[in-house]
């Protein structure tokens, strides 16, 4: 990050920033950490590690794990969450938000991944509705006078084709308080805005950083060891699978023969001439490498708060499910504390764009409420349900309305 002057020095600096090794190295590692959590392409990180022949023998074996851990520990948005507009619900407000839980739902899981990133807050012109944008990708000028604030903030334009062929110059968005436009890696400016104003007067972006940042703007999140832990258990599986397939052990012919006459298979026999078959026994332990993976597995997940028994527990109880992740629901509570203030700087760029471009003025008394965490309780529930059927409260049209709503 570097520290904020000017518009002019602020869009130099950020570009040459956008150039350093350091900055498109931690661009390169998030891009590693989204494949892992997208299951796109994994194999290439793991390649590297299984030369020679191996991979025309079998292929590489790659897992899912990153995006299962961070989608189990990402509880804060699990329930859509309750607005409050002057303490009431407000479904015309809600109707000028693009799926704003739906988004945010998965804003939640990329930060959890990643770690610091920005929510851009946008006007869909087509939908004439509020957008939010995650935005991964950037730089920032801060404030020398508070390290942790954003002054502007310049980003790449997502570019419409993969294709090589197709070479597309790269060109940034910059924002400032004052200022908003487009420019090349050249330092060419092309206007968005008359002016090149922002029409706004504020950036229309919040930060959300991890739980424990410090002093640091950039700060990694919980995916960090969870994709490391997952490339290392590829490389653990892609061995188990290697070592299963070479549990016949290795064949091997002593003597002169002709190789060209062999013909291997399990409903075949191989008659030699002039030569001795045989084959050299796999005394590897295949079941202290499967253990190994297990450990592996429970570890990471120990990391994060989460129980792991590979589905061999018998059922428990609601209240045995919730004592088992009392630190991942502990975990929570600081999440929902640091989304509440993200949903309230995020209310007060709504507030601004919906002035600008609608000519609207949301309240300014706004809360969230979020929803409560209640684990599964099937007895529980089943003695509440007997009780509310005897003394008349519901019966079976009410549950089948809760337990089976799309059918009404």
């Amino acid at each position: 990050m570097i520290y904020f002057n000017n518009a002019e020095q602020a869009i130099r600096e950020s570009m040459a920033r956008f150039k350093e090794n350091n900055l498109a190295k931690m661009f390169k590692y998030r891009n590693k950490l989204v494949d892992y959590y997208q299951y796109q392409n994994t194999s290439q990180y793991i390649d590297a590690y299984f030369g020679g022949s191996l991979q025309q023998e079998i292929p590489l074996y790659t897992t899912n794990i990153t995006k299962k851990i961070i989608n189990r520990i990402s509880m804060v948005y699990k329930d859509n969450p309750i607005r409050m507009y002057n303490n009431e619900q407000n479904d015309d407000i809600t109707d000028l938000m693009l799926r704003k839980n739906y988004k945010l739902k998965n804003i939640e899981r990329i930060h959890n991944l990643v770690g610091t990133m920005l929510v851009q807050v946008l006007w869909n012109v087509d939908e004439e509705k509020l957008e939010y944008r995650p935005i991964l990708e950037y730089e920032v000028t801060l404030n020398p006078d508070n390290p942790m604030e954003v002054m502007s903030v310049l980003y790449p334009m997502q570019k419409t084709t993969d294709d090589i062929l197709h070479h597309q110059e790269d060109k940034f968005i910059f924002w400032s308080a004052e200022h908003h436009y487009m420019v090349d890696s050249s330092n060419k400016i092309t206007q968005l805005n008359e002016d090149n104003i922002n029409p706004y007067g504020i950036l229309p972006f919040v930060t959300i950083q991890p739980n424990c940042v410090i002093d640091e703007y950039f700060n990694i999140g919980e995916g960090a060891d969870i994709a490391l832990a997952n490339q290392q258990i590829d490389i653990s599986m892609t061995m188990l699978q290697h070592h299963i397939r070479s549990a016949g052990g290795q064949m091997f012919v002593r003597g002169r023969v002709d190789t060209d006459n062999i013909k291997l298979g399990l409903n075949k026999v191989v008659v030699l001439e002039d030569g001795d078959f045989g084959s050299i026994n796999n005394s590897t332990d295949i079941g202290a490498i499967m253990e190994g993976i297990k450990h592996q597995i429970q570890h990471i997940c120990s990391n994060h708060h989460i129980a792991f028994d590979f589905g061999i527990a018998t059922q428990k109880s609601g209240v045995a499910i919730k004592l088992e992740n009392l630190e991942l629901l502990e975990a929570r509570e600081d999440d929902v504390e640091k989304f509440r203030m993200v949903e309230k700087d995020i209310h007060k760029i709504e507030q601004r764009i919906l002035e600008v471009d609608m000519n609207l003025n949301l309240p300014d008394d706004f809360s969230v409420d979020f929803a409560e965490i209640d684990f599964p309780d099937p007895d529980k529930e089943m003695a509440q349900w007997d009780w509310w059927m005897k003394h008349g409260i519901k019966d079976k049209i009410d549950y089948i309305m809760e337990h089976d709503p799309d059918r009404f």
